[in-house]
């Protein structure tokens, strides 16, 4: 399935309308889903993806799929490289957690320098499975794993103010400005990106905000113009901002 058929029916359900693809290929400049008829479009929306093929797939095949279960009363977050052999990890993921947690090791911890002449032996394990930090995410857990990608860690962020500036800034940034435009050439009334977000795609405080309580945000988000609305995924928890409010669902992967 692509990004394009994934958002159209998510965007379907969630809006209880019939979304079509629009870019059929016939135009360059089309915009990816539409609301409506071709003449008089209600919604234009323009998919924003990950571009990075390693990263997808360790995604799609790892943290995509949800919590890894290990043998700890704990919850955990680890990060892991784009690279990381998901395969691997879930054989040996469990036991490199058991061997922290009876080492003292769950506070945030980097495999580092500082790790390798602390434990060599465990840096050597954690290195060679791809795993590049950890932490205890809740002392009283239900002995989950979530995984994040390249550099991911540190608290849970429960507030909502960097998700709203990232937002913003991504949609600015100049290598979306082809998104903007094909959406300013719509005669939509209402004109959406739609983000599917990849952990180790945003910084940290933005992710890991999709990873705890989640509050639903107060502030309208700064997004050029013409650009109406958004809807941003991430660890199988959406939001999305139209008519000048934020509205949390939950959705499943592609």
């Amino acid at each position: 399935m692509t990004t394009e058929d994934w958002a159209r029916q998510i965007v379907a359900k969630e809006l209880s309308t019939q979304v079509e693809v629009h870019d059929n290929g016939s135009k360059p400049g089309m915009y990816d889903l539409r609301i409506g008829p071709v003449s008089d479009p209600a919604y234009a929306i323009e998919c924003v993806g990950s571009v990075d093929p390693v990263a997808t797939v360790t995604w799609n095949i790892g943290p995509a799929k949800g919590p890894m279960k290990v043998c700890s009363s704990r919850d955990w977050l680890v990060s892991i490289k784009k690279s990381t052999s998901i395969k691997s990890l879930k054989i040996h993921l469990s036991k490199a957690i058991v061997n922290c947690e009876s080492l003292g090791l769950t506070e945030f911890t980097p495999v580092d320098w500082q790790l390798k002449r602390f434990n060599l032996e465990l840096f050597n394990k954690l290195d060679e499975l791809g795993i590049t930090s950890f932490q205890t995410y809740k002392k009283d857990g239900s002995g989950y794993a979530y995984l994040s990608m390249d550099g991911g860690g540190g608290p849970i962020n429960q507030s909502s103010d960097a998700f709203i500036d990232w937002v913003g800034s991504f949609l600015s940034s100049n290598n979306k400005l082809d998104v903007v435009e094909k959406l300013r050439k719509s005669c939509a009334k209402e004109k959406h990106a739609f983000i599917p977000m990849l952990l180790g795609g945003a910084p940290w405080e933005v992710e890991s905000y999709f990873l705890g309580k989640m509050p639903l945000p107060c502030k309208e988000p700064k997004l050029p113009k013409p650009i109406t609305g958004v809807w941003v995924l991430l660890n199988g928890k959406g939001l999305r901002y139209m008519n000048g409010g934020w509205h949390v669902f939950s959705y499943s992967d592609a």
